[in-house]
């Protein structure tokens, strides 16, 4: 008798005409929310890649290291000063709880050096680092990164990063130069420049060593003013063999907030683990220090701070849109529910007087709501996907994949938005007085 009861004001034609506009009201809620957060999971990630361009958010050090000596682009810190990190150590950054969320790295050793060429002698930084490196992480798998997948939006003109780890068929070096400084050398793609180190012997040729630029580099930044070259070369050309001066990182992150702010020390065992395994800056950093003891890993706060202010906006605005559209949704179903309500009191009033309870009651409108949320969760679902394609091609110019984790949590807003709103109109039912409502029939 029950479920008969549900089922008859669907076969009303002013009650049918009801429960569309509801399960329209409803299915426009969820298609808005289903929307966002398809948007927000899709392109969010895909933000966080594109602001790589940004370069690094990270930059491990030694712990121990002396203050750099830096003007102009230039290293002046003597090679035997400082301390080094240890490049056989590097594959552990992939390992560590959040490896997959390291996008790129670069080691960089730094090398006082003076180049010259035919038509001037210039003192500079030699710097060896990895172009587009295999890193071997473990056994068969392999990670290639380097200072081009580290910051994407430098050029290179000439040869193919790839081939500059590779020397020339003569054995000669293949080199990067600096575009500023290839203009103060006066030379060009395939010219051939001397190099002197400090660790070079006093006697013989001042330049004993020779680099063939097969690449000129533009960034906008001091690394114009500086020559690059593979880092193994220069290991062997400085005696320091396995060493790196610092790495420099770039991580997807998750935007700053009350917790990751807190500080480890000061969280409970509860919230240390849902900070730990959240992508934050700082747990990143936290895991960085465990996988490589003796080293100091910082964040570059200008990057990282513009990483999560863009996309803690950007869930902040897709999550008010979203909770606009429901909370519009809800107040739609409570203003259906009370035509509803009031259109049945007689129906009320006879069920309660031939022994309905309240539950009864409550449960006959609510059952009711529940049959209109799943079918508008189910249509606001379907819309909602079209709708994060318009979205994501005319705003973000991408696609939106469809997540089918996001049905559930749809079906569930529908569901909360007809109880929300149907709530306050089943209260009155209940509180309706059978005799009263009988007389006035």
């Amino acid at each position: 008798m029950f479920w008969k009861l549900v089922r008859e004001p669907f076969r009303r034609p002013r009650s049918r005409r009801r429960a569309l506009w509801a399960v329209l009201a409803i299915a426009l809620g969820t298609a808005v929310a289903a929307a966002m957060l398809s948007v927000s999971l899709d392109v969010g990630d895909r933000i966080g890649s594109e602001m790589r361009s940004l370069g690094a958010n990270i930059v491990i050090t030694p712990a121990a290291d002396s203050l750099p000596v830096e003007i102009g682009g230039i290293d002046y810190r003597p090679v035997s000063e400082g301390a080094y990190l240890s490049q056989s150590s590097l594959p552990k950054l992939k390992q560590i709880f959040w490896g997959n969320n390291i996008i790129a790295f670069a080691p960089y050793l730094y090398v006082p050096a003076r180049v010259q060429a035919a038509s001037a002698s210039v003192s500079t930084t030699l710097v060896g680092t990895w172009f587009d490196y295999p890193l071997a992480i473990e056994k068969d798998v392999t990670f290639r990164t380097g200072i081009q997948a580290l910051n994407p939006t430098w050029e290179f003109e000439g040869a193919p990063p790839p081939e500059i780890e590779q020397n020339s068929d003569d054995g000669t070096v293949k080199a990067v130069v600096g575009r500023s400084l290839a203009a103060k050398l006066g030379v060009g793609l395939g010219d051939t420049v001397a190099l002197a180190l400090p660790s070079d012997p006093s006697s013989g040729e001042p330049f004993p060593r020779s680099l063939r630029v097969a690449g000129i580099l533009t960034t906008g930044g001091a690394e114009e003013d500086q020559v690059f070259a593979p880092l193994g070369t220069v290991q062997e050309w400085a005696s320091l063999p396995d060493k790196v001066r610092t790495v420099q990182l770039s991580a997807l992150i998750k935007p700053e907030d009350e917790l990751s702010r807190k500080g480890p020390q000061r969280m409970t065992p509860a919230e240390y683990d849902r900070w730990y395994c959240s992508p934050y800056i700082s747990s990143i950093l936290h895991q960085i220090g465990e996988a490589l003891p003796g080293t100091s890993s910082r964040a570059v706060r200008q990057v990282a701070e513009t990483q999560g202010n863009v996309l803690g906006k950007l869930g902040f605005l897709m999550g008010l849109l979203a909770l606009v559209a429901v909370v519009a949704a809800s107040l739609s179903i409570s203003s259906l529910a009370s035509l509803t309500v009031l259109e049945r009191r007689e129906e009320i009033g006879l069920m309660k007087a031939l022994g309905g309870g309240n539950g009864m009651v409550a449960g006959f409108f609510l059952m009711e709501m529940a049959v209109q949320g799943l079918c508008g969760g189910l249509l606001g679902f379907a819309v909602g996907q079209y709708l994060a394609q318009a979205v994501g091609q005319m705003v973000f110019g991408t696609t939106v994949e469809i997540h089918w984790l996001v049905l559930p949590a749809m079906l569930l807003v529908a569901l909360t938005v007809s109880f929300a709103g149907a709530i306050p109109p089943v209260l009155r039912a209940v509180r309706e007085d059978p005799a009263r409502v009988l007389r006035s029939a």
